[in-house]
């Protein structure tokens, strides 16, 4: 064979395989893009058990044309349903387009798509601390984006998709799955009910829910390890650190950006267990978590003043409230389940109804326990001076979930010195 023939050979063994995986993909399509627009809108965090939950979001916007987008981390995703009642007419259809481990930047990014897509007229945000710090989701793709300089036509994304490896091994893994009939997920399944926030199959696998609980904070932490203990230099004041003024920056931006599109925005601190606040503690993140309030109020008043106009609310749900100190089953109990939680990071629908309720500001609605008015810069320091005697309050009254607390992180560090 002469080098013509042997490079028309290559070639055309090339342009078979490449053929060949395109057409698998397509027709394997294992991501779910060809899901009804109205499921994905809707899906809470079982989703993430499918790959392609960023790719499914993206493109279903273009398809389900919201006014109003939930957005956030997990925990709005798992805990904000987007067939709430509450939400009047004018602000359908409603999508929840929150996404697990998201930076904040990723969200503002999110939120121009959806209103270039469309015209948003409203954003109802979760934020958290974690993805103020965290680098963001791995598979986010702002090339698949509208409205930033590298969006890419959506033909061209789905080719790309289609010809990568990473669509091929989600499209083996796929055909694999499919042949194993007995494999069951039974997470949610289209159902708000918190007992079904739990799998029957995780409620075995971890000895109850208490056992749930202890896999979703280890993994949490563990996998933030080298932010842990940060110096008392650098924890009291948010800014200090550049990458977390980085991040600052990007809510700011986000700021600007709601205010000059004329996006209604109702943001607020996502309410978790009072045993994840004791890790906070534990870990050396209390004065961060204060920092980083100070810095997002900061941030509302100074964008308002800037624009001549009055704030957007923003609320914190963090607090010790009766909720957030639900009682926690006991090890080996697979019959009791929380009301409030589905672990000690992600509460269930049926909190996040009562944060709709006091976000849309229905009358009569929510519960008392949860924060009363929106947070201001005049009152930052008395009302977290509030939440740190919840704190203290929390560990007289249950000493026992402190001191398992400490004792997981202790079994963190010894791992984390080997």
């Amino acid at each position: 064979m002469n080098a013509r023939q042997y490079i028309i050979t290559v070639m055309g063994v090339a342009a078979a395989l490449l053929g060949g995986t395109v057409l698998l993909n397509a027709t394997t399509d294992p991501y779910g893009l060809a899901v009804d627009s109205q499921r994905v809108a809707l899906a809470g965090s079982d989703d993430e058990v499918r790959a392609g939950t960023f790719w499914r979001k993206t493109f279903a916007v273009r398809k389900t044309m919201p006014r109003t987008v939930i957005l956030g981390t997990s925990r709005a995703e798992a805990g904000l349903d987007a067939r709430y009642d509450g939400f009047a007419a004018e602000y359908r259809p409603v999508m929840n387009l929150a996404l697990g481990a998201l930076s904040i930047g990723q969200t503002r990014e999110l939120l121009i798509h959806a209103d270039a897509v469309t015209t948003v007229r409203m954003a109802i945000i979760g934020l958290d601390m974690e993805s103020f710090l965290d680098e963001g989701r791995p598979d986010f793709d702002s090339a698949a984006l509208r409205g930033n300089p590298e969006s890419e036509p959506e033909r061209l994304v789905r080719l790309r998709m289609d010809v990568s490896r990473t669509t091929l091994a989600a499209s083996i893994a796929r055909w694999i799955e499919s042949k194993d009939s007995t494999r069951l997920d039974t997470r949610h399944q289209g159902t708000r009910s918190p007992q079904r926030m739990i799998s029957d199959a995780e409620l075995e696998e971890f000895d109850g829910q208490r056992g749930v609980i202890w896999a979703a904070e280890f993994s949490n932490f563990n996998s933030r390890h080298r932010y842990l203990f940060p110096p008392s230099q650098t924890s009291t004041q948010w800014k200090s650190d550049r990458p977390r003024a980085a991040a600052m920056s990007q809510f700011r931006e986000l700021l600007k950006y709601a205010r000059a599109h004329g996006i209604e925005l109702r943001m607020f601190i996502s309410p978790v267990h009072a045993r994840y606040l004791e890790w906070y503690r534990r870990v050396g993140w209390w004065p961060l978590f204060e920092a980083w309030k100070r810095s997002l109020v900061e941030s509302v008043e100074e964008e308002a003043k800037a624009a001549g106009s009055v704030p957007f609310a923003l609320w914190d749900f963090s607090g010790f409230h009766v909720l957030a100190k639900e009682t926690v089953p006991r090890l080996g109990d697979q019959s009791t389940l929380m009301r409030w939680y589905r672990d000690t990071s992600h509460y269930s629908p049926e909190l996040g109804d009562l944060i709709l309720a006091r976000l849309l500001g229905e009358s009569g609605i929510g519960n008392p326990d949860l924060a009363a008015s929106p947070m201001q810069w005049t009152s930052i320091e008395r009302h977290l001076a509030n939440i740190r005697q919840g704190s203290d309050q929390y560990r007289l009254d249950q000493p026992e979930e402190v001191a398992n607390v400490a004792e997981m992180l202790a079994y963190l560090q010894r791992l984390a010195r080997k």
